[in-house]
């Protein structure tokens, strides 16, 4: 891969909506400055953060599992529970999440580490798995996508139950997640 579809990569997966067109007509090293440039920004922005994280997910092994159930999710908005979850082992992490809601499991996906996202994905049962897929699937396509990249066949199996792959425009995609598209496309025809 070349360092400016790795580039443009980094940036397209950074959300979940298309680049600006200019940015395809930025030069290599061009695209290199803006990215180090943005990624200095998120440096900034998460600095210190991560220890924040790391003790809140220390301080959730002593608190039992039924009260996380019902305070996580009024007090603690998705976006931070991924932080706290990107921080706990996958058996912590199910413990909590098999008490919470969907909708709330789905939300909290999409800001997770990807790899961590499908590790914790494959270890729900299945009557939870497969609402939270298409929970994610139906409200962030793009970000189910990069979770998929890591499931096994049996998890990819409840994906293609749940997502339109015709849905999906390719063009403002990254290389990773048209290959996850085609992944699913080729076992869609099995």
């Amino acid at each position: 891969m070349s360092h400016q579809t790795s580039n443009l990569d980094y940036l397209i997966e950074l959300t979940e909506d298309t680049i600006p067109s200019f940015v395809n007509t930025l030069s290599p090293k061009d695209m290199h400055e803006l990215r180090d440039y943005i990624q200095g920004i998120v440096d900034r922005d998460e600095a210190g953060l991560d220890k924040l994280f790391e003790s809140m997910s220390m301080m959730m092994k002593f608190i039992p599992n039924f009260i996380l159930h019902s305070l996580t999710p009024k007090y603690i908005e998705p976006a931070i529970a991924a932080r706290i979850t990107n921080k706990l082992t996958v058996k912590q992490a199910l413990g909590v999440t098999t008490g919470l809601p969907i909708e709330y499991i789905g939300e909290t996906s999409a800001f997770m580490d990807s790899r961590h996202a499908a590790d914790i994905l494959t270890g729900l049962k299945q009557k939870l798995l497969e609402p939270v897929i298409k929970y994610v699937f139906q409200h962030h396509p793009l970000k189910a996508l990069d979770i998929v990249e890591y499931v096994s066949d049996s998890v990819l199996s409840v994906a293609i139950k749940n997502v339109e792959t015709a849905g999906f425009d390719k063009a403002n995609m990254s290389s990773a997640r048209i290959a996850t598209l085609d992944r699913i496309q080729r076992n869609t025809t099995r």
